[in-house]
């Protein structure tokens, strides 16, 4: 199993951890994207996609409703 929120993200462009921005469904894949929550960094460029095969995905079992994001 994988759970998502025990892996950590950082950027190759200014060294920080990354936020878990957003969640998607991919056929047999769930996407998790992560980005940089500061002013050095432009998503478009530095934005990072995690893909989790939907059988090893801990994460989007414990919690089938949630559809990413939470910064408002």
């Amino acid at each position: 199993m994988i759970n998502i929120r025990q892996i950590s993200v950082k950027c190759g462009n200014c060294n920080t951890y990354q936020t878990l921005s957003g969640y998607a469904r991919r056929e047999e894949w769930n996407v998790y994207t992560y980005e940089c929550e500061n002013d050095v960094c432009d998503p478009a460029v530095t934005r990072t996609l995690i893909e989790v095969p939907v059988e090893l995905d801990e994460f989007a079992r414990r919690d089938p409703g949630w559809r990413g994001g939470g910064h408002g």
